[in-house]
């Protein structure tokens, strides 16, 4: 449901709302908060994602009847993934190639009716359900195809650009590419959506997890079962450096919101906000990848068990790494992007070696993103403009991939810092611990290019996975508080594993929540 409302409010109602103008408000806003005006977002097309700027689905306007003809030229161009569309919609906003008196304008967002309000399929579109998948199935994907579908000249959302009766074309915006990357700029709110849901989900499986390792006994030192599970190293060492890193990212996500949301109306800021949100979306969606895995696994047989709800975060980790942008895609948007903006930070380099201090520890991620971005910059000036795009990508995607990580997880460390130091003092202690075992996290999955790099001496990065192992030992008498802070009901986590799961094995329960 989520991903649904999602689409409906941020991908197209936002699209309806940002692109629209009055006529378009007046006649879709109330209806898209009641929801009697269902809609989805068509971007995607079977073959063209992650470069959707060379879509195929075209807009052409006839003059003699003043509207635009909306049609799939070809089995590539089909509108694909389309979320609410199987089911539900009415509406979509069709995004393609304008084409007025043979000239092409680029890509512009069109309102098309793909259903009437007896839910009856328009003539000339044709829906198709995607299919089964891996996991959310509740979710309604389609494929939509148009054959010259008419619609009328004022369904073109027209905020940034027109088309008056006569043909004329008139736009504020004045290239062709800047008016897509305004157009389709509604999927960096969505990308944040993304990043909110992953955590989300990442927040839930932690709850699960750690609430049943605290009341599952198993073998203690006189062979009883009297111990919990979280006793074990093993089960600390899995579990708490992704509770440690679902906080870290959840103070990143909540600093890029606001920057996203009180941005300067100049648009001076809307490019740092753009890496900072493709950055964040990446970030919390490889993280409940990871936490999803890993709880699942040390829930043992109780964790396979589709009630207990596991299952549900693996699925939805993996929509999250591929929906809104493939997540290493949107890591080369961010390396690229920093690259080209890119200034030294400020590092210490008399800083002493202290794994217990965490200024130490952050300032070895600027440098890390440092002498990535200065090593990434001087291979592509040593390639020259005719052999950047194979250095890019043929040659240094793991450089391009690693620099991106590394401004994403010295800003997330950034944020840490500064939202503990505006916290409330009887919550110092406690967050200044989880922010030194995410950094020795960073640093335990790093090791190796902190020490080959030289950034780090041998004889510390030997230290590092007893100083993270220490620092999951403090943390862990905490651990079910930590959870509770996220404020998830037992109904909203709905899985026996996290409540008394004793009782509900009592009965025959048939794997069911009851």
């Amino acid at each position: 449901m989520a991903t649904k409302m999602t689409v409906q409010f941020n991908l197209f109602g936002g699209t309806v709302l940002k692109l629209g103008t009055k006529r378009h408000h007046d006649k879709l806003l109330a209806g898209i908060d009641t929801l009697e005006d269902i809609g989805c977002f068509g971007l995607t097309e079977l073959g063209y994602g992650n470069n959707a700027i060379e879509m195929e689905t075209t807009a052409t306007y006839d003059k003699s009847t003043q509207e635009f003809i909306i049609n799939t030229p070809t089995t590539l161009a089909q509108k694909y993934w389309i979320t609410n569309g199987a089911i539900h919609a009415k509406h979509i906003v069709v995004f393609a190639q304008l084409y007025v008196d043979g000239k092409h304008y680029g890509i512009h967002g069109v309102l098309v009716r793909i259903r009437d309000d007896n839910m009856k399929v328009m003539p000339g579109v044709r829906v198709e359900d995607m299919g089964y998948k891996i996991g959310l199935n509740g979710v309604d994907n389609a494929k939509l195809f148009f054959d010259n579908v008419r619609v009328p000249r004022e369904n073109l959302l027209n905020r940034y650009s027109d088309v008056a009766e006569d043909g004329s074309f008139t736009t504020s915006i004045e290239s062709n590419r800047k008016r897509f990357l305004t157009v389709a700029d509604q999927l960096l709110s969505g990308r944040i959506c993304i990043a909110s849901m992953s955590q989300g989900g990442s927040k839930t499986a932690l709850t699960i997890a750690l609430r049943y390792a605290a009341t599952r006994l198993t073998v203690g030192p006189k062979g009883q079962s009297d111990t919990p599970i979280l006793n074990y190293q093993l089960q600390q060492r899995a579990l708490l450096p992704l509770l440690a890193t679902t906080y870290a990212i959840n103070f990143g996500l909540d600093y890029v919101k606001d920057r996203w949301a009180f941005q300067n109306e100049d648009g001076s800021e809307h490019q740092e906000v753009v890496t900072m949100c493709c950055a964040i979306k990446t970030l919390a969606g490889w993280n409940l990848h990871d936490v999803a895995s890993t709880t699942r696994e040390r829930c043992g047989g109780q964790g396979f068990l589709a009630c207990n709800g596991l299952g549900i975060a693996i699925a939805s980790a993996h929509a999250s790494m591929t929906a809104e942008g493939d997540n290493c895609v949107l890591m080369q948007k961010v390396a690229q992007e920093r690259l080209m903006a890119f200034t030294t930070l400020p590092v210490d380099d008399e800083k002493k070696e202290d794994l217990s201090d965490v200024t130490y520890l952050h300032n070895l991620l600027k440098k890390r993103e440092n002498t990535m971005f200065m090593t990434l910059g001087m291979k592509l000036m040593a390639a020259g403009k005719d052999g950047r795009f194979d250095t890019w990508m043929y040659k240094e995607s793991d450089l391009v991939q690693g620099a991106a990580r590394a401004y994403g997880e010295r800003l997330v460390s950034e944020r840490f810092a500064e939202t503990i130091s505006a916290a409330d003092a009887s919550c110092q202690d406690i967050l200044q611990q989880i922010y030194h075992l995410y950094l020795l996290t960073v640093m335990e999955r790093n090791l190796g290019w902190f020490v080959t790099s030289g950034t780090m001496s041998v004889d510390t990065g030997a230290k590092v996975n007893a100083a993270a192992a220490d620092a999951c030992r403090v943390i862990a008498p905490q651990t079910l508080n930590l959870c509770e802070a996220f404020a998830i009901t037992d109904s909203m986590l709905s899985a026996p594993i996290a409540r008394d799961w004793v009782e509900y094995n009592v009965r025959d329960n048939q794997g069911e929540v009851i």
